[in-house]
């Protein structure tokens, strides 16, 4: 009897064992709030066409991402695996916005394929070239 009981649990620990996304490999420090520092390069400051610097919550095991763009709030979905991540199905609430911050970092996100972590900062990359650096917040 006990044997019938075993069988079916071990089998669905293993199946569902088998379908964990690629996400179990991500660094677990991704799973964060981060704030923009910079764009290309670009340090970005508050100042009066940037009232609040963009924001970033990523959740790895939801593969999803939740935020703002300094004016509008995102949400989306995240692709993880080691070192490499792709943010897509990113969409925003429709407020106007002042300057052009928001298309920047929306834009500059449709790039990344890769990301480090070091010293509480988070590196966005293209490839090799850095797309945009987020500081941890929480």
């Amino acid at each position: 009897m006990i044997r019938f009981i075993f069988l079916p649990i071990t089998f669905c620990i293993l199946f569902f064992a088998g379908c964990s996304s690629g996400s179990s490999t991500a660094n677990p420090l991704l799973h964060d709030i981060w704030a923009l520092e910079s764009i290309g390069g670009e340090k970005i400051v508050i100042d009066e066409t940037v009232k609040n610097l963009p924001v970033l919550e990523i959740y790895i095991k939801e593969e999803r991402v939740h935020g703002n763009t300094s004016c509008n709030t995102i949400n989306g979905k995240i692709k993880v695996d080691e070192s490499e991540i792709k943010f897509y199905d990113i969409v925003t609430t429709e407020m106007a916005c002042p300057g052009n911050l928001e298309q920047r970092f929306l834009s500059a996100l449709e790039k990344v394929n890769n990301y480090k972590i070091e010293k509480m900062r988070l590196y966005l990359f293209n490839d090799s070239e850095e797309i945009i650096v987020l500081r941890k917040i929480d």
